[in-house]
């Protein structure tokens, strides 16, 4: 059975701004096969996530201070933090430990006068 594929794109959820009220995150993650995180598939050019130096084949283990085990948690985590305005993102590269301080741009309202 191949792994389940989530992408945030789909689903409206990325940290480069918010979409409905959730953080857009500019990622398509996929669980692991084995071991808890999910695996960064693809990184939006341009996204917060990119900004901050999330790099396609990170494992992102932690959203906050709340272990990721799949891609249901990191949909949980995203959601019910959708009020703030940085995220910390605990992944691994090349099994090296790393953190990310995700900022989500803040939303300017324009208005012709």
């Amino acid at each position: 059975m191949a792994p389940e594929l989530f992408d945030f794109n789909d689903n409206e959820i990325r940290l480069n701004g918010t979409m409905y009220g959730r953080p857009k995150l500019g990622l398509k993650i996929q669980d692991l096969e084995e071991g808890d995180g999910v695996k960064v598939l693809e990184v939006e050019e341009g996204s917060a996530a990119a900004t901050a130096g999330i790099k396609k084949d990170d494992v992102i283990t932690e959203i906050g201070t709340v272990k990721v085990a799949n891609t249901d948690d990191a949909r949980e985590q995203l959601q019910a933090n959708s009020s703030k305005s940085t995220y910390t993102i605990a992944a691994k590269r090349n099994n090296t430990a790393m953190k990310f301080d995700i900022k989500i741009p803040k939303k300017l309202k324009t208005a012709n006068l």
